[in-house]
């Protein structure tokens, strides 16, 4: 059975359709634009706290806190030297000039709370093209609409005022402009003079920007910031809105001492997918191409610039850079993987480079390089036992050592040990896109012939090869000293077992695709008999310190990475089903989760036809606030009658998220 995608969406949400029999054409933008050819692996990769700037914290404004201020503007970056500048929005010290893409990183310590005043100057015009649909009826008076932020702390828990959802923006007050916010902003925190002495009366010290608090009570892991403003998220983390927050703790430590990994060695790594024009500035499409999805008869005229479903770039950047390349020692090496493109799923594997001379050594080869060994994912350490593999569907290249969707992460070791001085490795991808269905017309490298223009080999686009690994001679990269050898190399923490439940309460959700009044694809959340818009009453009204059980019954053509705000889950298993009646029902073999999602998640791959359940830990609110500080409930939900405080749950495809694949979750207790 072969269905339009439009006939497709029809039968689903007439529920006569068994989902896991269905197959469906996936056609890809015709229209996109393609990046310039540029040479792979001639810039080395930036690292967090060195190339890319880090904040120095305030620790005396806010006693047993770290303090900052950072503000948010507009400035150009080189993300390759063929490249001119390109203009980018970035977080900053104060008053900032320049910068790096990707700048500002925060390194913070588990207990130790971190508060930040948020200073919005960015500009009146937005760098990309913004639909004013999608924003509608939430703009605001004087045009400050593409100018908003709301700045997420993605992975962080943190009380819901601080939490960043996309009705927490605030307007730029560049040039002394008026500020303005969302419905959800509430002014809640203490505010202390600049000489250190505490005062209290907020009404006659309202603070002009917002301060969030991040209490930081978590296990060491990697967590980011980026901005989540409604209507606009696609586009500013797009444009640089988004770094990286690292939670470090005293056993991380002993752990890497017993591995032999000091921190020069301990590498984070970000990557996004963009495309970029002649003159450096990012290109992002602004028409809804009908080669991809027809268009429904009879439906509103479409806007310009239009919302697109999804966006994949032809190139892709770790760090901050285009195609860059790090020189390793034959060293174990901490490596912690953040996929931050807004679509773009990536399938890894660490291959052999073709040869040792260009452009050969910046092509994957057939032959594996060492293999990745999982250590932790966004929720903390696992036990040490995983090898990440595969995933249930085919790619192209076979199984891959590691699959991450939008907002995933991963904590790798590799061990380059056994690799001589001078060869060449390629952290290869081969993801499709759309995923998982694909279409060979996103996928850039030399031996594709669905392109108009196929990159040559050295050159881009593309998006098959990510870094270059050279390995060079011990002693040659500053900061790796020598391990000790008389530290044991063992693995030092237990197994991490699942909570011990008895009873909980069950939720049945599930995704949708639907057409919204233009006649545009849409996602939907919702529960089984029927897909929700964004503002329609909140349905996951959940309490805080218990434990849930949610079944979510994936009926769209798409993997949708799923991200929870406030809490984590634990996969407990994936099951196929079939929609009768309109109702769906698990069907098949059970499978248990994933190698690489047996820890804690707070993004988790839903995949088409599918039911997973997950187990759900509504973490406690006590501990979140600062010492005698009251959390105010949200005076949005108030609007509705609900007393809560007020967090959300959405696909972190972050066009599926604007359009409207995101639901408000109400914690009370």
């Amino acid at each position: 059975m072969r269905l339009t995608r439009r006939e497709f969406v029809k039968a689903t949400a007439a529920g006569g359709v068994g989902i896991a029999a269905l197959g469906w054409p996936r056609r890809a933008w015709a229209a996109f634009a393609q990046t310039q050819p540029l040479r792979k692996f001639v810039q080395p990769l930036r690292h967090f706290g060195v190339d890319i700037p880090a904040f120095a914290p305030n620790t005396t404004r806010y006693p047993g806190a770290d303090y900052y201020t950072i503000d948010m503007r507009q400035f150009t970056d080189t993300l390759h030297p063929e490249l001119p500048p390109t203009t980018l929005w970035g977080y900053g010290t104060p008053g900032f000039t320049s910068s790096k893409h990707l700048g500002g990183a925060i390194i913070a310590q588990k207990n130790r709370p971190v508060r930040i005043t948020w200073q919005n100057n960015l500009p009146f015009t937005h760098p990309l093209p913004v639909d004013f649909t999608t924003i509608t009826p939430y703009n605001v008076p004087g045009g400050l609409e593409v100018n908003r932020a709301a700045p997420h702390l993605h992975g962080g828990l943190v009380p819901w005022p601080s939490d960043g959802g996309p009705y927490h923006w605030f307007s730029s007050t560049l040039g002394g402009a008026p500020r303005v916010v969302g419905p959800s902003v509430v002014n809640w925190l203490p505010v202390n003079k600049a000489n250190g002495a505490p005062d209290l009366d907020k009404q006659r010290n309202r603070i002009l920007n917002d301060d969030y608090w991040y209490p930081n009570n978590q296990s060491a892991r990697l967590v980011w910031y980026h901005d989540h403003a409604v209507g606009i998220t696609r586009l500013n983390a797009s444009i640089g809105l988004a770094s990286g927050y690292i939670i470090q703790d005293a056993e991380e430590a002993i752990l890497m001492a017993q591995l032999g990994i000091p921190a020069g060695q301990q590498i984070p790594i970000v990557f996004q997918d963009k495309i970029f024009n002649p003159d450096g500035s990012l290109w992002y499409p602004d028409a809804y191409d009908t080669q991809f999805f027809d268009l429904e008869p009879g439906a509103d005229p479409l806007p310009s610039p239009s919302l697109v479903p999804e966006f994949w770039g032809d190139t892709i950047l770790a760090n901050g850079t285009v195609y860059p390349f790090l020189k390793v020692e034959p060293r174990r090496y901490r490596f912690r993987l953040l996929n931050a493109c807004n679509t773009r799923f990536l399938s890894l594997r660490l291959v052999n480079a073709l040869g040792s001379g260009f452009p050969a050594n910046t092509e994957p080869s057939t032959t594996g390089g060492p293999s990745m060994r999982l250590i932790g994912t966004e929720g903390g350490f696992l036990d040490g036992t995983v090898t990440p593999q595969g995933v249930v569907f085919t790619n192209v290249a076979g199984d891959a050592q590691l699959v991450l969707a939008p907002a995933e992460r991963a904590e790798l070791i590799i061990d380059f040990s056994k690799i001589k001085p001078g060869r060449f490795l390629i952290l290869q991808n081969d993801a499709p896109v759309p995923f998982p269905g694909g279409t060979p017309l996103a996928d850039f490298y030399p031996e594709n012939k669905n392109l108009l223009v196929p990159p040559s080999p050295g050159f881009g686009p593309n998006t098959r090869t990510l870094l270059q690994f050279e390995v060079v001679a011990l002693g040659t990269v500053t900061g790796n000293p020598t391990p000790d050898p008389s530290v044991p190399r063992g693995w030092a923490l237990p197994p991490s077992p699942a909570p011990a439940v008895t009873e909980t309460k069950v939720r049945d959700l599930a995704l949708y695709e639907t057409i919204d009044q233009y006649g545009r694809l849409t996602q939907n959340l919702g529960d089984v008999t029927r897909a929700m818009a964004y503002n329609d009453p909140p349905t996951e009204v959940v309490t805080a310190g218990t434990v849930e059980t949610w079944r979510i019954f994936n009926m769209s053509a798409d993997t949708h990475p799923i991200h929870f705000h406030f809490f984590n889950v634990r996969v407990v298993s994936r099951q196929p089903f079939n929609l009768r009646g309109g109702v769906p029902t698990p069907s098949g073999q059970v499978m248990p989760p994933e190698p690489g999602e047996l820890g804690w998640k707070e993004t988790v791959r839903m995949n088409p036809g599918e039911c997973i359940t997950l187990l759900v830990d509504l973490p406690p609110t006590t501990g979140l606030a600062p010492a005698g500080v009251t959390i105010p409930p949200s005076p949005r939900l108030a609007t509705m009658g609900i007393t809560g405080a007020e967090y959300v749950w959405h696909c972190h495809i972050l066009e599926h998220e604007e359009h409207d694949m995101m639901r408000p979750l109400v914690v009370q207790g």
